[in-house]
């Protein structure tokens, strides 16, 4: 299935920003591209999280890539995704979420 989210990075050499001038809560999908590529995530994991999963901007990355979470953090990570998958993605119990932040 082709990407649907904006990426202005495709086929360039440039890098993401490393501070995002935009941001969107992220509710996981299974079938929904985010509206951009992600240049950070922002998690927040409570008891219970076990990691989160991606697939990655590039159109070949079709399989999502699992990251495991430390329990009770607020982590940032530098990556450029454009789906987050809702099979995969254990955050724990409340307060939990994900901010999706880009150029």
């Amino acid at each position: 299935m082709p990407k649907t989210a904006n990426d202005p990075l495709f086929a360039t050499q440039r890098d993401p920003a490393s501070s995002g001038r935009h941001a969107k809560v992220v509710t996981p999908s299974d079938t929904i591209d985010l509206s951009d590529v992600t240049s950070n995530l922002i998690i927040t994991t409570g008891t219970g999280a076990t990691g989160i999963a991606v697939i990655f901007a590039d159109d070949a990355d079709s399989a999502p890539v699992t990251i495991p979470l430390p329990v009770g953090v607020c982590i940032q990570l530098q990556m450029q995704a454009r789906r987050i998958m809702a099979n995969g993605t254990n955050l724990g119990a409340a307060p939990n979420g994900i901010v999706a932040t880009w150029g």
